[in-house]
């Protein structure tokens, strides 16, 4: 009794560890390390292309409150943001894809008798649609006209999110696309 008691805290703790790390967010980045980055003091942040269809989605309000979250990121940073490109040392351009996902689980249970082992097991099927949304941010070098710096980071995507909560995730995925910007 003792050891199934011991295996099952231990199962639980295991499971709120993976829980746990599974809503960290976690960016995979990539660069073209024959740029220079320390010349890099000012960025452009590129309107994004309304003619593409993963982006019709979005309203003019949910660009303006992620573009505003990258631009804090980057000052906190110590970048400058400006409005023209010819001002600019790199610039910035975004966009999300998402795709429509399955998520099927099976589970065994206990049986509907009262004691333990009484009976046949009993499994469980739960299927979820939702949407995956992938953030992708590059830093264009201007006198090539190529990106030179690229960060992702995936999520699942609400519905009808809360407010609040939206705000707290756009500055926490911001900080987490930018952790190693700009490299070296």
């Amino acid at each position: 009794m003792k050891a199934n008691s011991l295996r099952a805290l231990m199962l639980l703790g295991l499971l709120s560890m993976v829980g746990a790390c599974s809503t960290q967010m976690v960016a995979v980045m990539d660069f073209d390390q024959r740029f220079d980055f320390a010349k890099v003091k000012a960025i452009a942040i590129q309107p994004i292309d309304r003619t593409n269809i993963q982006l019709i989605r979005f309203s003019d309000m949910q660009v303006s409150r992620l573009n505003d979250a990258i631009a804090d990121e980057l000052r906190s940073k110590g970048f400058e943001i400006v409005e023209q490109n010819a001002d600019a040392d790199a610039y910035l351009t975004w966009h999300l894809v998402t795709r429509e996902k399955t998520d099927v689980r099976s589970y065994n249970s206990v049986s509907y008798y009262n004691c333990w082992r009484c009976g046949p097991s009993v499994s469980d099927v739960s299927v979820r649609q939702y949407t995956e949304g992938t953030l992708i941010v590059d830093i264009i070098d201007p006198a090539r006209n190529q990106s030179v710096w690229r960060s992702t980071i995936e999520s699942r995507l609400k519905s009808n999110p809360d407010p609040e909560r939206s705000e707290e995730r756009r500055r926490e995925a911001t900080s987490v696309l930018f952790a190693q910007f700009p490299p070296g």
